[in-house]
């Protein structure tokens, strides 16, 4: 868990992988939903960008926290869907002055 100031970019990574452990893109979509401490959903279902340069399996999100964003504890939801085969990961990230 990572901790954001107010202000700052949280810089959201995530490592897709097959059931062999080689990175791999997914073949429908990979997204991102954040939820902030008062369990408002501030994005949903976002869809996140390939790393640069473009490596296979490897997604992020930059995502500005706001100068007035609630101080605490943030979920954020990632969603790799392959087909009819969906992957959840769940992580957080903690907002401080």
């Amino acid at each position: 868990m990572a901790g954001i100031n107010r202000g700052e970019t949280a810089i959201i990574s995530i490592e897709v992988r097959n059931a062999a452990g080689d990175l791999a893109d997914p073949a429908t979509s990979m997204t991102i939903t954040i939820t902030n401490p008062s369990g408002v959903e501030v994005i949903s279902a976002v869809a996140m960008s390939k790393a640069t340069p473009p490596v296979t399996g490897e997604y992020h999100y930059d995502y500005a926290v706001a100068a007035a964003a609630p101080l605490g504890l943030w979920a954020v939801r990632l969603i790799a869907t392959d087909a009819s085969r969906v992957s959840i990961e769940d992580d957080k990230f903690s907002v401080m002055e």
